[in-house]
């Protein structure tokens, strides 16, 4: 049995990896939903809820043959549960492993997975799991309530070090097998996202990983050379730096799957993407904004332009034992007002990007954009600086009480669109008489002095937003050290609005307390949100089958419904 631990180890291997969701810019492996899609009650506090028959896992009838290759040009790390935590080894690990909950690639809804059906106490805090029979794993094992209490288990021992320790035990008290077929969550406050943020995490099998100490999970082949899982593939073959194989699973409990084979091409460079589309190798692909023009051309490939949950953005040092050159909001004011966003999202996303006029990303069924709006305005940016103390100096910067209003600019110069944003940035507010120094480092290293030293006076990072508009990670100051509120924002009544968002099961209400948090937060402006990126997606004609959404995108939803036309 895994038993439980809180120690700083397991806190500091789940913030390791919530920083993952800090992006690199890099466009493979994105995600979300259409935010105008009707929402499906499944989940009412007090009652029963029940797979509708109306919207069953979709299926679709088994032919002979067949595959679907996707082409990518990173690897993922791991395909086990436990252990995924970029987006690339989420959405591939899904492939393979399947949740108690899905989330509905159009209305981003919980639905039935595992769990065919799942009842909510009146207070929110106790969630019981009714799963679904005759369910098997790739080996041929029965699947029962012994296998999702081990998964969660393990996930909440600080000796597994898996990258969902400190959001599990922040919100979860207890997982118990009420019988072979019945489990019960209680948690530690209701929490409306539970459903399709915790409650959608891959199972692993007790059978093939009880005998593993906790500690050796993370080394183990489990998720690399083998795994065993539920979900519509099996794995096959992972040939490291070249593909990897993917076989569907004939006893699926979504029922059977259209095509035989699911393959995963790594590809070493853009043009190479771009050469595999051509020829006709791989059935689609995730784009960078540069590869949009020429994929445009190519005959038999469509491109699809999705919103996204990601966001591109400036996060400011508010700390003041660190830094208290941002703590007057007039001065992260004028740092807004100087930024043309228009501008840059014609030079560096090519228009393949929204700008940011609010926290909510726009593939988020809450999303709306904020009251307070932000254009360029260097005369009223200016004016903000004076009005906050801020005057010229003899030298152009611009001083108050003797101290020059100058910082450094951080963010990972190994990547050029990173770059090259940094330097417009830079340049747009040296136009105020701001002094601001680059400072470029690899990937690895802004992640390390982000979450571990939080050494920083400003950073321009990227993030992606989970699929439930719980924005707690970046702004509760109760995230100061387990999540992503690296500049210590502190706001009473954010907190308590996201607090209450939380408690509430209405999407409408919820949608309307996340609003008025936005607004909040794009007055008092801790971070500098630029733009939303798009999700580009070059899909060959010869696959039908489902809409192409962000959430499918994003976790390989519905792949079962993808058909792959096989020549005669």
């Amino acid at each position: 049995m895994v038993g439980d631990g809180t120690t700083r180890v397991g806190r500091l291997a789940a913030l390791l990896a919530l920083v993952l969701a800090l992006t690199a810019c890099s466009p493979f492996g994105r995600g979300a939903p259409s935010p105008t899609a009707a929402p499906t009650a499944w989940a009412t506090p007090g009652a029963e809820q029940a797979g509708s028959p109306a919207t069953p896992i979709p299926s679709t009838p088994s032919v002979k043959g067949g595959r679907i290759v996707e082409g990518g040009l990173t690897e993922p790390r791991t395909l086990n549960p436990l252990f995924v935590a970029d987006p690339l080894s989420e959405a591939l690990s899904s492939l393979v492993f399947s949740g108690l909950v899905a989330v509905d690639p159009v209305s981003a809804e919980p639905r039935p997975d595992l769990a065919e059906s799942w009842d909510v106490s009146e207070d929110g805090l106790t969630y019981t799991f009714h799963l679904r029979e005759g369910v098997v794993w790739h080996d041929g094992q029965p699947f029962s309530a012994r296998d999702v209490v081990f998964t969660y288990e393990a996930m909440m021992n600080d000796r597994v070090r898996s990258p969902r320790y400190s959001r599990l035990v922040e919100r979860v008290r207890q997982v118990r097998a009420l019988d072979s077929a019945t489990v019960e969550f209680h948690l530690v406050h209701a929490d409306a996202s539970f459903l399709t943020t915790l409650a959608t995490l891959g199972i692993v099998p007790q059978h093939a990983l009880a005998g593993v100490l906790p500690e050796e999970l993370v080394t183990s082949p489990f998720g690399l050379s083998t795994a065993v899982g539920t979900g519509p593939f099996s794995l096959q073959q992972w040939i490291r730096g070249d593909r990897i194989l993917f076989r569907r699973h004939s006893g699926y409990h979504g029922g059977p799957l259209a095509t035989e084979e699911y393959v995963y091409q790594v590809l070493g460079s853009p043009e190479d993407l771009l050469g595999a589309l051509r020829e006709g190798t791989i059935d689609w692909a995730e784009l960078d904004p540069a590869m949009v023009a020429e994929a445009e051309q190519i005959d038999g490939v469509v491109i699809e332009r999705l919103p996204s949950f990601d966001m591109t953005y400036v996060a400011l040092q508010l700390d003041p034992a660190k830094s208290t050159l941002f703590s007057d909001p007039r001065v992260r004011q004028a740092l807004m007002l100087a930024l043309d966003r228009e501008a840059a999202v014609a030079e560096f996303w090519q228009g393949h990007a929204d700008v940011a006029d609010g926290t909510l990303p726009p593939a988020s069924w809450a999303y709306r954009t904020s009251e307070t709006v932000y254009r360029a305005d260097l005369d009223a940016a200016r004016q903000l600086l004076d009005e906050a103390g801020w005057v010229p100096g003899p030298d152009g910067v611009r001083v108050k009480d003797g101290v020059p209003l100058r910082f450094t600019l951080t963010t990972n110069g190994d990547n050029p669109r990173r770059r090259q944003v940094a330097e417009w940035l830079i340049r747009s507010w040296q136009a105020l008489g701001i002094a601001v120094e680059p400072q470029f480092e690899t990937w690895s290293t802004v992640r390390q002095r982000v979450v571990r030293e939080g050494d920083f006076d400003a950073v321009l990072l990227g993030y992606r937003w989970p699929v439930d508009p719980d924005q707690s990670m970046l702004w509760s100051s109760d995230s100061f050290f387990d999540g992503l509120n690296i500049g210590h924002y502190a706001s009473a009544e954010v907190d308590g609005l996201l607090q209450q968002a939380l408690e509430a099961a209405d999407r409408a209400e919820r949608a309307e307390l996340y609003a008025q948090m936005q607004e909040h937060v794009m007055q008092d402006l801790p971070v500098l949100p630029l733009a939303f990126p798009h999700v580009l997606v070059a899909r060959s004609e010869r696959l039908q089958g489902s809409e192409i959404t962000v959430i499918l995108v994003r976790n390989r939803a519905d792949i079962a419904q993808w058909v792959p036309v096989v020549g005669e």
